[in-house]
């Protein structure tokens, strides 16, 4: 088998997985959720004055004051069900993108030299 197949089948079987149906059905809520899209939105539009105010040399009060609202309303994302299933799901297919890396890196550098015992490795945890 060539790398090109063996990445066909890696990638089918990510698309298969759990952690990437998963978040995927949680983006799908994300998406037609008005609540989620106005929180993620709100967010993103504060990100955007603190960044600006930054630059802008904003009074440090009022860059506080942005800053506290801006995690006032980070801690609404992560306490709505809908932003908070998609932000747990995410980080799931993430953990597993993590650890498929560290899989093919451990090949990478050691040639492939699998022992067969993990407790020696830890090149696949």
């Amino acid at each position: 088998m060539d790398y090109v197949e063996a990445a066909s089948l890696l990638g089918s079987a990510i698309a298969l997985s759990g952690e990437f149906q998963t978040w995927k059905e949680a983006e799908a809520a994300l998406i037609i959720d008005p609540k989620a899209q106005t929180l993620i939105k709100e967010y993103k539009d504060l990100q955007v004055k603190m960044v600006e105010g930054s630059r802008e040399d904003l009074a440090k009060e009022e860059l506080e004051r942005i800053r506290d609202t801006l995690m006032a309303k980070q801690q609404q994302l992560n306490s709505y069900e809908v932003t908070k299933n998609y932000f747990d799901a995410k980080k799931g297919f993430e953990n597993m993108m993590s650890t498929v890396n560290d899989i093919i890196q451990h090949y990478l550098e050691d040639g492939g030299g699998c022992t067969g015992s993990c407790q020696t490795c830890g090149g696949c945890q």
